[in-house]
């Protein structure tokens, strides 16, 4: 395995197994728990994990040299900028009644706008390692 990987999975791998761990658990317990307050603690239980997993690449960000810290940056800020403008947009067709959207596409909307925003920035400067 490429070394660059290992250092990800190194960096980002237990945080995120404790993410797909907590996101089956909640999963899991919401279908048997009756709704009302324990149901809604249940699906909160993957917030730590949340918190842990921005929290491990925010560390593995700051180890980085000053090029792949911009990039990264400027990545961050034209995708968290994009995604937001057009989740609100659908927010507003949805709630006029325009346009029904379903929450989950805001996950997917965001991952699609980091993936084009990381491939625009390491475009700019050319960067690809």
């Amino acid at each position: 395995m490429n070394t660059r990987w290992k250092r990800y999975l190194t960096d980002i791998g237990p945080a995120m197994l404790f993410y797909l761990a907590s996101v089956i658990i909640a999963a899991l317990l919401t279908k048997r728990i009756e709704p009302g307050a324990m149901r809604t603690l249940a699906a909160m239980l993957p917030l730590p994990s949340i918190v842990y997993l921005g929290y491990a690449e925010l560390r593995r960000l700051r180890r980085r040299d000053e090029l792949r810290q911009r990039i990264e940056i400027e990545a961050i800020t034209i995708a968290f900028s994009v995604s937001f403008c057009l989740i609100l947009m659908l927010c507003f067709l949805d709630l006029f009644g325009a346009f029904p959207v379903p929450v989950s596409v805001a996950a997917f909307l965001m991952t699609l706008c980091w993936a084009g925003a990381q491939l625009w920035v390491r475009m700019r400067y050319h960067f690809w390692a």
